[in-house]
């Protein structure tokens, strides 16, 4: 245990099993003797080093399969035949379960800890595919799909609040952008799949299946290695095996810095927080619905499948932006990146004639409007689950994400009785909505980006 040793100097010290002592890299000055101490400055502050890489990996291969599975609605329609009055069902069961499980794991995870949850929805992934697999009318498809984008919503979001919880400061916007960024792998991934496996339909759910328990048991012997939150251990009273984590995990490792940089002056009231992070996640959800997956295929059905590759493409190039998140202020990142999607959806409205006509134009605004939309996206999802106390961030991510999700699920049921003119003019109305809730949180919010301390929440 490490402890004060008054030797006339109040030196942070470690008496190891043998007896010696050692002069650690941290900042005792808050520790009192006899007390077990707070080890979440020094985690916050810690290098990078191979636990991290290995945390890193486990959650991109979260965020891919996450994704991965978001798509697999739209490809199961072409297995079984689907009654015309389902078709709006199908259109949303994608949203409806991701945020039924993010809303289930949320509580879990702030209730019996992010690592156990992780294990929770890793079990709950292999018997969804494996449903699927055996599969063979439209309900036991639509049911097993449920449980694969329960167990997803879920995994996403405790990689959310997880990663800003095990990551250090300096970097996590940068962790979190990369790994929210293989969530446009995912989609891609799955179509190839699909287009690989187009003989037959069984042979389409034996690979789309076999793959998500496959990716699954890969995670799950990854995650063998990762730590549980100190976090969350510490906010929750259980300091001893904080104190085991620690040593586990992080004692080998130095500091970048022991500045511990939590003060926040104003907070703001969490209904407000609520309304932002949910307007934002509605406006990135709804807007990408209304835009690129309706106005490409709509024009130029021939070109479906291309569309989305390039779509993934585009998003995930657009994505290398957290190469440098973390030197860039979150709300101005917010800003200019709803500012680029009126922008080119403006383009899109005037210049709908030549783009008709001239497919190298069109697919110029296509991919610039793709970018500018997973920079909004990267962004907002990273600001949703950072604002919320370490004891709650799961719960209220959570809700967050069911605000958002939820919202957009009427969209894409009323929008399927516009003309395909107003598609364009209904996402310019979302996206003002968007700049509207970025512009006040940039007047009446906190900066939380440019390596500010998750922990300033509580």
């Amino acid at each position: 245990m490490y402890r004060y040793i008054n030797l006339g100097a109040r030196l942070p010290l470690h008496i190891d099993g043998m007896g010696s002592i050692k002069q650690l890299n941290m900042d005792f000055s808050f520790f009192t003797p006899g007390q077990l101490m707070d080890y979440s400055p020094y985690v916050e502050n810690a290098r990078w080093a191979s636990i991290h890489t290995w945390i890193f990996t486990a959650f991109c291969i979260g965020t891919l399969l996450e994704a991965y599975i978001y798509s697999l609605p739209y490809i199961a329609t072409t297995w079984v035949k689907v009654p015309i009055e389902l078709d709006a069902l199908i259109a949303v069961w994608s949203p409806l379960w991701l945020l039924i499980g993010g809303m289930t794991a949320g509580p879990l995870a702030d209730r019996i800890g992010r690592k156990t949850t992780f294990y929770v929805t890793l079990s709950t992934y292999v018997i969804g595919a494996a449903l699927l697999i055996v599969s063979s009318n439209i309900i036991e498809v639509l049911i097993s799909l449920a449980i694969l984008l329960f167990a997803a919503g879920g995994e996403y979001n405790t990689i959310l609040v997880s990663t800003h919880e095990l990551f250090p400061r300096k970097s996590r916007s940068r962790a979190l952008f990369f790994e929210l960024n293989f969530t446009n792998v995912g989609g891609i991934v799955a179509t190839t799949l699909a287009l690989l496996a187009i003989s037959s339909v069984t042979s389409q759910k034996l690979l789309l299946g076999s793959t998500v328990i496959l990716v699954a048991a890969v995670i799950f012997l990854v995650r063998l290695r990762l730590p549980e939150s100190i976090m969350w251990l510490e906010k929750t009273g259980e300091k001893g095996r904080a104190e085991n984590e620690f040593k586990a995990y992080y004692s080998s490792i130095t500091e970048s810095s022991n500045a511990d940089e939590t003060r926040l002056d104003r907070k703001p009231h969490r209904l407000f927080r609520l309304v932002v992070g949910g307007i934002l996640g509605w406006s990135y959800t709804a807007g990408f619905s209304l835009g690129v997956l309706a106005i490409g295929p709509y024009f130029f059905p021939s070109l479906t499948d291309y569309l989305i590759l390039v779509s993934g493409i585009a998003s995930f190039g657009g994505g290398f932006i957290g190469l440098i998140s973390d030197r860039l202020s979150r709300m101005g990142m917010l800003i200019y990146s709803m500012v680029g999607m009126i922008a080119m959806t403006s383009l899109f409205l005037l210049t709908q004639k030549l783009w008709l006509t001239d497919m190298l134009i069109f697919w110029t605004l296509f991919v610039v409007l793709n970018v500018f939309i997973n920079i909004f996206f990267l962004t907002e999802d990273t600001l949703k689950s950072e604002i919320w106390p370490t004891e709650g961030r799961g719960t209220f991510t959570g809700l967050v994400r069911v605000i958002s999700l939820g919202g957009s699920i009427p969209v894409i049921f009323l929008a399927s009785a516009l003309p395909i003119s107003l598609y364009l003019w209904a996402e310019l109305g979302v996206f003002a909505a968007g700049i509207a809730t970025a512009i006040s949180w940039r007047l009446w919010g906190v900066e939380t980006g440019m390596g500010r301390s998750v922990r300033m929440w509580g």
